[in-house]
């Protein structure tokens, strides 16, 4: 101040500030990109998992659906061998001992994984709002239609144990298989009326399952397509 440089020193000293000022821009500019590029492998990583788990949904809901139609396909021949057999308690009885399909083909789960895994660390926001409310909207139809699944088929199975406390049928781990001198003995003292009527349960009980999955699996695999073409763009 003496010298009268007091002007100099203030130059030095905003100098300095700006050069600060910008290292630390700088600095955030930097950070901020490392971050992005860590975040768009992040996405990228992520966008790879979710086709993997939709498409693997998408085979197992194709193949369901046709064993489902192959099912119900069968059971309407039944039907209708049935309604023209002059002998239909009969008719009735020789499918259920020899020709139906006791199992029940359902699709009882999805691949949610990597779905469960965004949520779970917040990375969903990594998405854009359009596809989180588009990825939302497939998980919430595949819970519906989880729950509506577990419903049916655990009637089914109610059915199927109160079937099988009164007649034989050929499942593993069942004692008592058709052919033996056991189910034969059970099955000539039946009442041939009511193991229609009760069988006739069973069939209608495995036809609801069947008619749900028909209704909510296309609509889930119309949702999956849309993700996997949004997602390969």
């Amino acid at each position: 101040m003496e010298n009268n440089k007091t002007g100099k020193y203030l130059k030095y000293a905003i100098g300095e500030i700006v050069l600060v000022v910008i290292g630390i821009l700088i600095a955030v500019q930097i950070n901020n990109w490392n971050e992005h590029r860590k975040n768009i492998k992040l996405v990228n990583t992520y966008k790879r998992n979710l086709i993997e788990n939709l498409v693997k949904d998408s085979l197992n809901i194709n193949r369901t659906l046709i064993t489902i139609n192959e099912d119900l396909k069968e059971i309407e021949d039944f039907e209708h061998r049935v309604s023209k057999s002059n002998a239909p308690f009969d008719t009735i009885l020789q499918i259920a001992r020899y020709e139906y399909e006791f199992k029940l083909y359902v699709l009882l789960d999805f691949e949610n994984e990597t779905y469960q895994i965004l949520n779970s660390t917040g990375n969903l926001a990594l998405f854009s709002p359009s596809f989180i409310s588009e990825l939302n909207a497939l998980y919430n139809l595949q819970e519906v239609a989880l729950q509506a699944a577990n419903k049916t088929t655990d009637n089914y199975i109610r059915s199927l144990t109160n079937y099988s406390r009164k007649y034989p049928f050929s499942f593993r781990n069942n004692l008592i298989q058709n052919g033996t001198v056991a189910a034969k003995k059970i099955w000539n003292n039946i009442s041939l009326s009511n193991h229609a009527t009760e069988f006739n349960s069973l069939i209608i009980t495995k036809s609801d399952n069947y008619r749900l999955s028909l209704l909510s699996l296309p609509k889930i695999q119309d949702r999956i397509n849309q993700l996997l073409e949004t997602l390969r763009e």
